[in-house]
């Protein structure tokens, strides 16, 4: 059928064709793996988590058998959310700013990525306590950092197939998605935040408390992404 032809490439273009990257294929693997894990061993309070932002039956739910923090069930949903909202923010990042991702290794920047999430993880836990003692807000502290936990997890299983899709077809209009998501879910979050701290009296306090802690870091890591 070829014979008399011939087949010359004179330039191909690699920007259309999905790369592979085997390393993302591990992390969607134990990402995959630990999700499942998690749904079949606590199906119940991982369904409980996912509608406990929207619904404030379940939330109470949640509070009556006791701090979501404290069961066991949250190391992995704390992992599986960390690794997975790093993982996006990686790809992201080497989507829109390849040349300042492209200085270290994938695996390296997944670590870096992690490893400051999960600081700013820890350092607003303790910002929350330092806040309920200032302005004694103790009583309402414990709901602060669950509602934070439970966005975070939902946004994290929003995501996920999401970021499989992204990755395997190049489809990034999907980011938009995400944002999407992140702002439907932000805006249910400052809405139940406004209600736990409803009380005039502290209102001055918590609107420093949310623009010094909650909203300046991250506008501060999104200049520096800029900059970069």
């Amino acid at each position: 059928m070829f014979t008399q032809h011939w087949l010359t490439v004179t330039q191909f273009l690699w920007d259309p064709v999905v790369q592979p990257n085997n390393w993302l294929t591990l992390i969607f693997c134990v990402l995959l793996l630990l999700f499942t894990m998690i749904l079949i061993t606590f199906r119940r309070k991982l369904l409980l988590l996912f509608r406990a932002l929207f619904f404030q039956r379940h939330f109470s739910i949640i509070q009556r058998e006791g701090k979501v923090l404290e069961d066991r069930i949250s190391p992995f949903v704390l992992f599986f959310d960390l690794l997975t909202i790093t993982t996006g923010l990686v790809m992201f990042c080497s989507t829109y700013i390849p040349r300042a991702m492209s200085k270290l290794p994938f695996m390296a920047y997944i670590g870096i990525f992690f490893a400051l999430l999960l600081a700013a993880y820890f350092l607003k836990l303790l910002c929350n306590e330092l806040y309920a003692n200032l302005f004694n807000k103790k009583k309402e502290q414990s709901a602060i950092n669950q509602y934070k936990f439970i966005v975070m997890t939902d946004f994290a299983a929003a995501i996920f197939p999401l970021l499989i899709v992204i990755q395997y077809t190049g489809l990034n209009a999907l980011y938009y998605v995400i944002t999407g998501i992140l702002a439907v879910l932000l805006s249910v979050w400052i809405y139940r935040l406004m209600k736990i701290n409803s009380t005039g009296r502290h209102r001055f306090h918590f609107f420093l408390y949310f623009c010094t802690l909650e909203i300046l870091p991250w506008l501060i890591l999104l200049k520096v992404l800029l900059i970069i």
